[in-house]
């Protein structure tokens, strides 16, 4: 693997490994803001892989979109479900003025949960050496 891919790929890890700390560190808005951006690196990751070029865009689900459009595959719904459910992370975690109640437990399993399944699917689309 190029050493770009795995300067994506290692950045995801560390956001990945970073969300695992955080819930268990009960910082329930950086775990779910983690998520997130693990899942937007290896996204990233997959497009400068597969086709060199890196899109300026935080929407996971345009990631997706553009995964889709260079003809990598389609992911299933509850994949789609999870991209969904991560994208609200980006500015809700970050603001305090963006969501009316704290981030819970629950809810940061939910995330990560969502980043476990979204690594081990779109891993596949990572180009091999």
């Amino acid at each position: 693997m190029k050493k770009m891919i795995k300067d994506w790929l290692k950045k995801a890890t560390n956001f990945k490994e970073n969300a695992i700390l955080a819930k268990e560190n009960k910082l329930y808005d950086v775990a779910c803001f983690s998520a997130q951006q693990a899942v937007e690196l290896l996204l990233k990751g997959i497009i400068v892989g597969n086709s060199g070029s890196r899109p300026f865009t935080h929407s996971l689900i345009e990631l997706y979109e553009i995964i889709e459009a260079i003809d990598l595959g389609k992911f299933p719904k509850e994949i789609i479900d999870c991209l969904r459910t991560l994208a609200n992370h980006y500015l809700q975690a970050r603001y305090p003025d963006s969501r009316f109640t704290e981030y819970t437990l629950e809810e940061t399993e939910n995330a990560i949960k969502c980043l476990e399944d979204i690594f081990a699917f779109a891993s596949k689309f990572l180009p091999q050496d």
